[in-house]
C-alpha cells in the first residue's frame, strides 16, 4: 500500500479518535449540568418538561387599575369597569369556542376586524380537531387606556388557563390574553387628520369628559356628542 495512502487513512483515523473523545467530552459535560439543574441526564426530556412547566404555571397580569381607572371615570363617569372585564372574560370564552366549532360564535358587540381575525384563525386550524377543556379566567386587569382623537382603546389583561386536546394529546396552558375595546365619539374624524375637540353646544365651553352630562361652565344639559359604541376590537395572547 502506498506510504501517502497509510497517512491519510492515520490522519482520518486521528480525526475519528479526536471526534469522538470530544462529543464524549461534550456529552459527559451536558449530562453534568442537567443533573445539577434538572436531576435527570436527559436534557432533551428535561427541557422538554421545563418548557411544559412553564406553560403550566399560573401567569399574573400585567395591570395599573389605580393609575388608569381615574382617566377612564373622568371620560366615562357611568361606566361599570367590573361589568366591562366581565365581557371581556366572556368573550375570551366565545373566542375558544368560536375556534374549536370552526365559526364565528356570537360576540357583545364585535368589530369586522376582530370577526376578519377570528376567520382566519379558523382557516389556519381548518385541517386540525381542537377542543378546550377548563377554560378558566383567573383575574382581570385594565392594561392600557388610550384617549385619541377620535377613538378610545380600553384594553384588559386576562390570565386565564385551559385544557387543550389536539392530536389525542392533552395539555395544560396558562396564558396572559389582551381584549381591547374602542369607543368611536367622532366616526367623521377616524380617518382624517383633523384635530377634534368637543365643546357645549350652549355656551362653546370645551368639554373634558365624553361621558359628561352637564356643562361644567354654564350647567347646561348635554346630548350625546357621539354615540356609544364601544366594541370588542381585539382578542390576542400576550407572547
Amino acid at each position: 500500500m502506498p506510504i501517502y495512502i497509510i497517512v491519510i487513512l492515520s490522519l482520518i483515523l486521528i480525526i475519528l479518535i479526536v471526534a469522538i473523545s470530544f462529543f464524549s467530552s461534550l456529552k459527559r459535560t451536558i449530562e453534568g449540568y442537567s443533573s445539577q439543574l434538572f436531576g435527570t441526564k436527559d436534557f432533551i426530556s428535561a427541557l422538554k418538561k421545563q418548557k411544559q412547566e412553564i406553560a403550566e404555571t399560573p401567569k399574573t397580569p400585567y395591570g395599573i387599575d389605580n393609575l388608569i381607572l381615574p382617566d377612564i371615570t373622568k371620560d366615562f363617569p357611568n361606566m361599570n369597569i367590573n361589568e366591562m372585564k366581565k365581557i371581556a372574560e366572556e368573550s375570551i370564552l366565545t373566542y375558544f369556542n368560536s375556534l374549536e366549532k370552526k365559526q364565528v360564535l356570537s360576540f357583545n358587540n364585535p368589530s369586522e376586524k376582530l370577526k376578519l381575525a377570528i376567520k382566519n384563525k379558523i382557516e389556519d386550524l381548518k385541517n386540525e380537531t381542537i377542543k378546550y377543556e377548563n377554560i378558566t379566567p383567573h383575574k382581570t386587569v385594565i392594561n392600557k387606556y388610550d384617549r385619541g382623537e377620535s377613538i378610545c382603546s380600553l384594553v384588559f389583561q386576562t390570565a386565564i388557563g385551559y385544557k387543550q386536546i389536539a392530536n389525542k394529546q392533552i395539555q395544560k396552558f396558562e396564558e396572559r390574553i389582551n381584549t381591547e375595546f374602542i369607543y368611536i365619539y367622532n366616526d367623521k374624524k377616524i380617518n382624517t387628520t383633523e384635530s377634534i375637540s368637543l365643546h357645549c353646544p350652549n355656551c362653546g365651553a370645551p368639554i373634558e369628559g365624553l361621558g359628561h352630562k352637564i356643562c361644567p361652565y354654564c350647567k347646561a344639559g348635554l346630548i350625546d356628542l357621539a354615540p356609544k359604541t364601544w366594541k370588542l376590537n381585539d382578542i390576542n395572547m400576550v407572547k
